[in-house]
């Protein structure tokens, strides 16, 4: 946690899912503007990268609700994403959703209801950890090469 929520301001959630990857931002709104409070990112299960973009987007919300949960519970807030069919989910019967998306949504509902569209270039910080998999690192570290480079002066 990047610093503690201040009592009267509104908390802001951002998510975002890719083929592979989920994320979530939570924002405090304060009179200085937007001001992060924690982050969240997985890379997707294989079962779960099947999923279609909606019902990717949709395990972003469920997942980074249960991630914040002992920040949320008890406070307002707005979820934002870049999706809009996901913003509708909320107003339509759930006798039309799967199992899990009933189960998804329920969990959610006991939160929020407040989701609003975000354009993917204004949700720029969930955008970039949900790109987890773009991350490179570099391969093995050869420490016999390292020692004999030490010994040489080469760096």
């Amino acid at each position: 946690m990047l610093t503690h929520p201040k009592p009267n301001a509104s908390l802001i959630l951002q998510v975002d899912a890719l083929d592979y990857a989920i994320s979530g931002e939570l924002n405090q709104n304060t009179t200085a503007g937007l001001e992060p409070l924690v982050f969240y990112s997985r890379k997707l299960h294989a079962a779960e990268t099947k999923y279609s973009v909606y019902d990717r987007e949709l395990l972003a919300v469920y997942a980074a609700i249960k991630h914040f949960r002992f920040i949320l519970e008890g406070h307002n807030f707005t979820i934002f994403m870049d999706r809009k069919p996901l913003t509708f989910a909320f107003m339509q019967k759930l006798d039309k959703c799967s199992t899990r998306q009933n189960r998804q949504l329920d969990f959610i509902f006991q939160f929020t209801t407040d989701i609003k569209y975000i354009k993917s270039t204004e949700n720029v910080v969930a955008e970039l950890l949900s790109r987890i998999n773009e991350i490179k690192t570099p391969g093995p570290i050869d420490y016999n090469e390292i020692a004999s480079a030490q010994l040489d002066g080469n760096e």
